[in-house]
């Protein structure tokens, strides 16, 4: 019995000197280091519709969709009927890309179409463009029929550049 006292005294002792150590180890003065300045990441950019692009029916077989494009590239695919696509799905365009896309805005001159290009037959199929520009200015354009044939080109690049392998499914 005289010997676990013993034992117990002595670890008590050990154990109470450790931590003293260690209580004396971290109030020692810590060498400040000298702080490198880190880039901050850039403000986020508050994402925004770019533009927007929508296929309409017709008594077909045309391909109905919807496609929306944001400042920041993010696009988002809504497909109807009579695509390879149906639901919705979403991409991401390069800066490039999108430098493209407006460059063949200002190129085009797009903000200054007519507003309107369509007949009275209502079996063709029309598309719709939702277009805000650099200087914030929107503008909307329904093409049905005799529109410019450069607003036809730009509708194919928007199409070229979203309706591809690389979309991904966002929901069904």
């Amino acid at each position: 019995m005289k010997y676990i006292l013993i034992l117990i005294i002595s670890a008590l002792l050990f154990s109470c000197k450790n931590t003293k150590e260690t209580a004396s180890e971290t109030t020692k003065p810590v060498k400040q280091e000298k702080l490198k300045k880190t880039k901050l990441p850039e403000a986020a950019m508050k994402e925004s519709l770019f533009l927007s692009m929508e296929r309409t029916p017709c008594f077909g077989k045309c391909p109905v969709y919807k496609i929306m494009i944001f400042n920041t590239g993010n696009v988002i695919f809504e497909g109807f009927s009579n695509t390879k696509y149906i639901g919705k799905y979403g991409n991401q365009l390069t800066k490039k890309q999108l430098k493209e896309i407006q460059s063949m805005m200002d190129d085009i001159k797009i903000m200054e179409m007519e507003n309107v290009y369509d007949t009275e037959v209502t079996d063709l199929p029309s598309t719709i463009l939702f277009l805000v520009s650099n200087m914030r200015q929107k503008k909307k354009i329904l093409d049905r029929v005799d529109a410019p044939a450069e607003l036809k080109q730009f509708e194919k690049l928007i199409d070229y550049f979203v309706i591809n392998d690389q979309l991904k499914q966002l929901s069904k």
